[in-house]
């Protein structure tokens, strides 16, 4: 039993000085890895928002252990952005759907520089439940006066292809 106790309080020293060994910041920075700018994942995924123009956007586990790797067992993985819109496109979208003012989602601050401060986000809970299909948690805020998605979801599965 004292063995048993021994490798215990070692392994538990060990995992105890791991996450020691990065600050917060460090670790959380870690596990959302680089800002993507690839358009086509979210195309796939949010097909209602038509052509995007550029984005700058993460896609990071929310169960990551402290070095950024996941831990055993299923995962949420969280999809957090801002996208430029075709041109006329945030009019289209907005022309049918109710939206309210709101400000963006609170972002990852390397994320969070590129908000631009006079957007003028709208915000609608039935477009959020359109684009999702109530599939996955989303939030999507649009700019009309930049032409601009602000994005923040949770698992968000591609659209099926059309037949």
């Amino acid at each position: 039993m004292t063995t048993r106790r021994t490798v215990v309080a070692a392994g538990a020293a060990l995992l105890v000085a791991g996450c020691a060994s990065r600050r917060p910041q460090e670790r959380r920075e870690a596990a959302e890895g680089p800002v993507r700018t690839d358009t086509a994942p979210l195309q796939r995924r949010f097909p209602l928002l038509g052509r995007l123009h550029g984005a700058h956007w993460l896609a990071y586990d929310l169960v990551a252990g402290n070095d950024g790797r996941s831990v055993p067992g299923p995962s949420d993985i969280r999809v957090v952005g801002i996208a430029a819109l075709a041109e006329g496109r945030v009019a289209a979208l907005t022309a049918r759907r109710d939206f309210r003012p709101a400000g963006p989602p609170v972002l990852p601050g390397r994320l969070a520089t590129l908000l631009p401060a006079d957007a003028g986000w709208l915000h609608g809970d039935s477009f959020d439940a359109e684009i999702t299909a109530d599939a996955y948690s989303g939030s999507f805020f649009l700019s009309w006066s930049r032409g601009l998605v602000c994005f923040d979801c949770v698992n968000p599965v591609a659209a099926a292809p059309s037949p």
